[in-house]
């Protein structure tokens, strides 16, 4: 900067020359050259040594005036050639500065590697994306098992034999939840022991049966040695004569020796029967059974009691529908067909005071409602009246929009919902049948088997009468009545063998 105190000195000085009115040409141009001198020489101050400052610090530094490519092959780093020119003395400068390859924490140079996995990348890319089309074709062909799979909720993984049974080969079915991840165990269901008209697993009867049999073919063989042995064996049975008393009966045999057939090996008698030992029917008792019927039934054609007895009755099942057949005859007759649950049970009884009590508890076939519970069609299909039990899944109002008799196996359970557990469960006799099991803290549903049963019996008039079975006229069919799981946790009931 100027230093203006000079100037206001010299200003100062030509004023004062002024106030003396001694003013000349010289005076003004001295002034004026002092000043010219003091503006020459302003420059030289403070600003020259800044100026200075300024000259020695830049001569320490290069300017840069080109950067270009080094040609040094290093396949990690890449390398730049500076060219300067020094603000000292005016020398030039060559400088290589390397750029290391970048990391996955700092920028830097692509290099060689980096090219490399590129290129790797290229192909994979091209794998992955073959791949990539051969999944989504085969997702294509299988979307409709991957969708019933969703759908399901649940995929059986393991089939295993459950608890023994006399009559039928349990199973213990294992099922995994696609949507948790989870496995738990439940009772499957069962395989049926074989019969005459169908396929199924060998029962332990039909084991015993078959030792039996084994037993008796070795007895056998036996005797046929025996006979064989004898030169001669049986190949017939004839009657001799028919006596009043007794029939006589001849065995005919073959002679092994001679080829002579229809030889007779030996004969006997069968007695009449007696009130000791078992025999023939004689024509005396044939006689007292026939003036027998004729008291009890007044000369009707009805048969005799015993005979109904031959009257088989069959249980089938259709189109989730039971039916019996063989029935037919015994309704015409007036029988009626009474439904059983085995069961335990405990009726009210009421006594000559009046009071009200319970009596024993009975284990077995117990009857359920009275002679008008259950209605054979026409085409033996059997029904049941919808007022035996009360269902939740009803209210009154809907109850009496049904028919009175109805065929669903549904109407022959009383299923039922316990609002205190939130769990439903089926009252059975004296028993309560859940139909949940508590497992890791929660109800499950589980497969539960109802044992039913149908037989025939003259109508019964009394209302708390027990129904003694000696006054059955068939056998007591069983069946049963089951509940079969839905993949959406809810369940329905089916008739069973």
């Amino acid at each position: 900067m100027i230093d203006v105190s000079q100037l206001t000195s010299l200003i100062s000085a030509f004023r004062v020359e002024t106030e003396k009115e001694s003013i000349s040409p010289e005076t003004v141009g001295k002034l004026l050259q002092d000043i010219v001198d003091l503006l020459a020489t302003a420059s030289t101050g403070q600003e020259l040594q800044v100026l200075d400052a300024w000259k020695t610090m830049l001569s320490q530094y290069v300017v840069v005036y080109d950067i270009e490519e080094a040609n040094i092959t290093d396949p990690q780093i890449l390398f730049l050639k500076i060219k300067g020119l020094s603000l000292r003395n005016g020398s030039k400068y060559t400088s290589s500065v390397p750029i290391a390859g970048a990391t996955d924490s700092k920028a830097g140079a692509m290099t060689a590697t980096h090219v490399q996995s590129i290129t790797a990348l290229q192909t994979a890319v091209n794998q992955l994306r073959s791949s990539v089309s051969s999944l989504q074709t085969a997702s294509g062909q299988h979307s409709n098992q991957l969708l019933i799979i969703q759908a399901a909720g649940h995929v059986v993984t393991d089939i295993t034999q459950g608890s023994p049974h006399s009559s039928r080969v349990n199973l213990q079915v294992t099922k995994h939840d696609v949507r948790t991840g989870e496995d738990f165990v439940l009772n499957g269901g069962y395989l049926s022991g074989a019969t005459h008209e169908k396929a199924g697993v060998m029962t332990a009867e039909q084991v015993q049966s078959l030792t039996a049999a084994k037993t008796d073919i070795s007895s056998l063989k036996a005797a046929m040695r025996t006979i064989r042995d004898g030169l001669a064996f049986a190949d017939g049975v004839t009657i001799s004569f028919v006596g009043t008393d007794r029939i006589g009966i001849q065995v005919l045999g073959y002679n092994v020796v001679t080829g002579e057939r229809e030889v007779e090996l030996g004969s006997f008698s069968l007695p009449a029967a007696n009130t000791l030992s078992a025999g023939v029917m004689t024509a005396q008792h044939a006689k007292q059974l026939d003036a027998l019927r004729q008291a009890v039934f007044g000369g009707s054609e009805l048969p005799s009691v015993h005979s109904f007895y031959n009257f088989g009755i069959q249980i089938g099942m259709g189109n989730s529908e039971l039916y019996l057949k063989g029935g037919e005859e015994l309704v015409n007759l007036g029988f009626v067909p009474y439904l059983f649950r085995y069961s335990r049970k405990r009726n009210r009884t009421i006594d000559r005071d009046g009071v009200k009590a319970h009596g024993g508890i009975r284990k077995g076939w117990n009857v359920v409602g009275k002679g008008e519970t259950i209605q054979i069609g026409n085409n033996g299909q059997m029904s049941i009246n919808k007022s035996l039990f009360e269902h939740d899944e009803y209210d009154d109002e809907q109850m009496q929009a049904l028919d009175q008799f109805q065929s669903q196996a549904k109407f022959f359970v009383a299923d039922k919902y316990d609002e205190s557990l939130e769990i439903r469960y089926v009252p059975f006799g004296k028993s309560r049948v859940e139909l949940h099991v508590k497992k890791d803290g929660e109800y499950r549903l589980r497969k539960v088997r109802l044992q039913y049963g149908i037989a025939f019996a003259s109508y019964r008039t009394g209302k708390r009468e027990l129904l003694d079975k000696k006054h059955l006229v068939t056998p007591i069919v069983p069946f049963h009545i089951a509940n079969v799981l839905m993949y959406n946790g809810r369940y329905r009931w089916i008739f069973e063998r």
